[in-house]
């Protein structure tokens, strides 16, 4: 079972060192009259906290953490626009964020992969990149280091 979602002491904006948990894997709904912090506390404090831990993995640094004492156990996030003007029936959730993109960096970055000749997995950073000329264009690939 995955832990909650700790915010300790939120104070960004209208946010007054609020304490909150978060049940992961459910559908939560954040509700209050305007300007009571409410989308302070989900995209200035909540995500940008995701988006930080995320992207400090990645290796960029010095992102401004939001006002907060303490944010745990988040995982990356995405945000969707509710106005977003892209009319294309066949636009996911993927193709309107950018996120495979990200999914393509995290993917090269951890993932293994099984060699067609020998059948044995390698790593990106195990093999050595070459490029080939397929009618005109280069195509990089990666060697084995088994083979």
């Amino acid at each position: 079972m995955q832990k909650s979602i700790l915010i300790e002491n939120a104070y960004e904006g209208n946010l007054k060192n609020i304490s909150i948990e978060i049940p992961r894997n459910q559908l939560i709904c954040v509700t209050g009259v305007s300007g009571s912090g409410k989308s302070t506390l989900v995209l200035d404090t909540l995500y940008q906290e995701c988006q930080r831990q995320y992207l400090e993995t990645t290796g960029y640094q010095g992102i401004k953490k939001p006002g907060v004492t303490r944010i745990t156990n988040v995982s990356p996030a995405i945000q969707i626009n509710q106005h977003h003007t892209n009319r294309n029936p066949r636009s996911s959730v993927g193709t309107m964020t950018n996120i495979y993109t990200d999914f393509r960096v995290v993917y090269e970055k951890i993932s293994q992969r099984p060699c067609a000749n020998c059948g044995q997995s390698f790593a990106q950073n195990e093999g050595k990149e070459s490029y080939v000329n397929v009618k005109g264009e280069y195509v990089s690939f990666v060697e084995c280091p088994h083979c």
